[in-house]
């Protein structure tokens, strides 16, 4: 799993820049899961300075990393503005959250399948003291050692509102005793002040 918060300077106000947020998972372990989060992260650092949407952002890692590697990476990407407006792109990863409710995006291919995916964007406004939250699918799929029942989207749901460690935990708790087949990322990002500067 990986993750990127990259500021973009806004030259109208320089004291309130823009973020692209950027959550993804590599499939794969070791050695060649590391190195591809490695390329993908220095990708995304160059990137942030030239594109201008999360659309752009994932095609151009979806160039960057087809054909350079056995497997795949799922990913959103964000970019959200001083004023709260939001917008997002997702690439085969796992729907986040805004105050406990699922934002439906388009199902689109992960990064590295295909050449020239068009990928859409959602956008939506982030108002003061709301959570949104993005996750990776080691928390739906942590699993029960008792009943090998999955975490699922349910659970995950129910507490999409709660801090980051708390979701984490309560899907490692969960999976308690059994094999973590996967990584367990969450990011919660709050707009919790009035003065149109993110947090």
């Amino acid at each position: 799993d990986f993750f990127q918060i990259l500021f973009i300077p806004n030259s109208a106000d320089p004291a309130h820049p823009s973020a692209f947020i950027v959550l993804g998972d590599v499939s794969g372990k070791g050695l060649k899961a590391a190195m591809t989060v490695s390329m993908i992260v220095g990708a995304l650092r160059t990137y942030a300075e030239f594109y201008t949407s999360p659309a752009e952002l994932l095609a151009g890692l979806n160039r960057r990393l087809h054909g350079r590697s056995d497997g795949f990476a799922t990913c959103l990407a964000l970019m959200v503005d001083p004023s709260g407006n939001v917008t997002l792109a997702n690439a085969g990863h796992p729907n986040p959250y805004l105050d406990g409710v699922e934002i439906p995006t388009a199902p689109n291919l992960p990064l590295g399948i295909t050449l020239d995916v068009a990928y859409s964007e959602v956008t939506l406004q982030f108002g003061p003291n709301q959570i949104c939250t993005l996750i990776t699918d080691g928390v739906v799929e942590a699993t029960s050692a008792k009943t090998r029942e999955l975490f699922g989207f349910d659970r995950t749901l129910a507490i999409s509102t709660q801090s980051a460690s708390s979701i984490a935990e309560a899907a490692r708790s969960f999976g308690l005793g059994a094999p973590q087949s996967d990584d367990i990322t969450v990011l919660t990002i709050a707009r919790a002040r009035t003065d149109h500067t993110p947090t």
